[in-house]
């Protein structure tokens, strides 16, 4: 049988034997509808077509992976030189006059951070679009970087004059690939490596990456053995703490607000016993006067300052002090240990790194905006033991359409006490038993109290204006509250315990729903949030930030149109930058056993 062609696919007219030149006119009019439609094709996916990339020239057993392509597909490249112009400031400082700006700006950025004489003359006459920095596994962790030459042998003489400017390093140049690393054996030994199979190649990479979704300007992968790699490693050891943290965690404002009552508490107990954490008791009036005077500590003179360490040595140190009176010299060793101890990791954490399953992560412009989207490890997020509800969207979407800043997420059965106990750095030498304890005495809440507080769902809401009554210390006029969805006498009768513990403060009132409670110290923005008249949901800008997050356990949102943002940037943003901005929207959603992320930065 013939293959189907496009012209058997096309209707054909009838015979018309007497318009000859007819006929060959539509002839040719299928024939050039087939070139035009085979030329769209090709054209289509040479536009979409990602291009070689630097895990090609990486092992297949790279650990850890993070790719730039400043000539990505479809367009990016554009849409990502329109999207940095839009902010004045980054405007200005890249010196963005046209796309290929870009990438003397990140040469120039290397040369003024680096301290190397990095010439962007000698960069563009070999370097390409993509480049990568990876960690590699060889006698212990290597950290390598990967860059696209256009011309190796150029490549060779400008990677030798800069390193030696640059102190030192190693690299090895291919036809297609450089690679840098702490010396030529170690570069050498990658490429060796990677002749038996590439990192682009390797299974576990292709579908977490691929789980990302469609390329962009960064690619983002950790693999799976990273865990265990960074725990078999007496070097990389140090950087477990940081698994700890997660900067996703960091916008969650129950887990903020429960992790700072749980260190308070147990910090206060090394100060004998001091729950109340009034330490200025705890020191002699000769000590207070000395931490006084550190304040100002820069202000003194060379003299002052000589006399302030003493002082503070004999005030701090009576067992070390010598017989001139000058405080002994300091035992590092001792202070190192200390500081082990006290930054030692929690059994918990490591056996959750050990059982690391990887993320795969791409950062893309798309319609109008910045977009971020990960497939990673419960861990990371943060989340596994906090939420698993799918009613996030539902939570925020309730809130009332003048909100700029909001959180919202569904909780999971049993989740109070994993938070308590969570721990991090300071707390690791507690136990699960003390570090409850702690909180109940700090709040007056048990586990099963602050999960009756928080409900089913919890969505918590800022309103414009904020930012400045917070700055001005005025917490009546603060439209900050948290919409509460469950049982409202359960939710009262926590509410009520924490109010009773005078050291904290609490001022805070409720308002009854017909599905929960509001809280706030604001009542008229309470009133706001128990029936408001248009609700984010109804916005565009709302639905445009969490497109595709219907069954997100967690999602995070703020709205950039305000004037709140250069103030809680803290001079960081200007106004004009901050007017560049839209709306974000941050969604997390539990996906076959991980937790996919995506950001979506719109610009206005």
């Amino acid at each position: 049988m013939s293959p189907v062609t496009l012209a058997d696919a096309l209707p054909s007219p009838e015979p018309a034997p007497r318009r000859p030149r007819r006929r060959a006119a539509a002839t040719a009019g299928v024939v050039v509808v087939a070139a035009v439609v085979g030329g769209g094709a090709w054209a289509w996916q040479a536009w979409s077509s990602q291009g070689p990339q630097p895990a090609e020239a990486l092992p297949a057993n790279t650990l850890a992976y993070l790719a730039v392509d400043l000539d990505p597909p479809g367009g990016q490249k554009v849409a990502a030189y329109d999207a940095l112009r839009s902010v004045p400031s980054l405007k200005k400082e890249l010196g963005l006059g046209s796309t290929d700006d870009l990438r003397e700006s990140i040469v120039d950025a290397i040369d003024s951070d680096g301290g190397c004489d990095l010439s962007w003359k000698d960069v563009k006459s070999w370097a390409g679009d993509r480049g990568a920095v990876a960690v590699v596994p060889q006698d212990g962790l290597q950290v390598v970087v990967v860059l696209q030459v256009s011309d190796a042998d150029k490549a060779r003489s400008g990677l030798g004059r800069t390193a030696d400017d640059c102190g030192g390093f190693g690299f090895t140049v291919g036809e297609k690939w450089a690679v840098l690393a702490e010396d030529d054996q170690v570069a050498k030994q990658v490429v060796s490596d990677t002749k038996g199979a590439n990192l682009a190649e390797d299974g576990t990479f292709q579908e977490l990456t691929g789980a990302a979704g469609d390329p962009g300007v960064l690619t983002m992968y950790a693999a799976p053995a990273l865990g265990k790699a960074l725990l078999d490693d007496e070097d990389a050891s140090d950087v477990l703490g940081f698994f700890s943290w997660s900067p996703v965690t960091s916008l969650d404002p129950v887990a903020g607000l429960v992790s700072s009552v749980t260190f308070l508490s147990a910090f206060a107990t090394d100060f004998e016993g001091d729950a109340d954490g009034d330490f200025d008791e705890e020191f002699t009036p000769e000590q207070q006067r000395v931490m006084d005077l550190m304040d100002e500590y820069e202000d003194l003179t060379p003299t002052q300052q000589k006399q302030l360490d003493a002082d503070m040595a004999k005030a701090f140190h009576y067992d070390e002090v010598g017989p001139e009176g000058d405080a002994e010299p300091i035992d590092e060793d001792q202070i190192d240990d200390e500081l082990e101890d006290l930054f030692q990791v929690p059994e918990k954490v490591r056996k959750q790194v050990e059982n690391f399953s990887g993320l795969g992560g791409v950062a893309r412009f798309d319609d109008g905006g910045l977009e971020l989207e990960i497939v990673a490890d419960p861990f990371l997020t943060g989340y596994e033991s906090t939420y698993d509800a799918t009613v996030a969207r539902d939570a925020v979407a309730a809130l009332p359409a003048d909100t700029v800043l909001a959180f919202g997420a569904g909780f999971k059965d049993g989740w109070a006490k994993p938070m308590v106990t969570r721990g991090g750095f300071f707390t690791s030498g507690s136990t699960d038993a003390e570090l409850v304890d702690g909180f109940r005495e700090a709040t007056g809440l048990s586990p099963e109290d602050l999960e009756a507080l928080g409900g089913d769902s919890v969505a918590f809401a800022a309103k414009k204006g904020f930012a400045k009554a917070l700055e001005d210390e005025d917490l009546a006029k603060v439209t900050i509250a948290a919409r509460v969805t469950g049982d409202p006498a359960k939710i009262e009768a926590a509410l009520a315990k924490l109010a009773a513990q005078d050291d904290l403060g609490v001022v805070a009132k409720s308002v009854r729903t017909d599905d929960g409670v509001v809280i706030g110290p604001n009542p008229s923005y309470l009133a706001e949030l128990v029936d408001p008249d248009r609700t984010l949901g109804d916005l565009e800008r709302f639905q445009d930030a969490t497109a595709d997050a219907d069954d997100a356990m967690v999602i995070t949102y703020a709205d950039f149109d305000d004037s709140w943002l250069p103030m809680v940037s803290e001079g960081d943003l200007s106004p004009e930058d901050a007017a560049a901005f839209g709306t974000t929207g941050i969604s997390v959603t539990e996906d076959g056993g991980r937790h996919r992320l995506v950001a979506r930065v719109t610009l206005d």
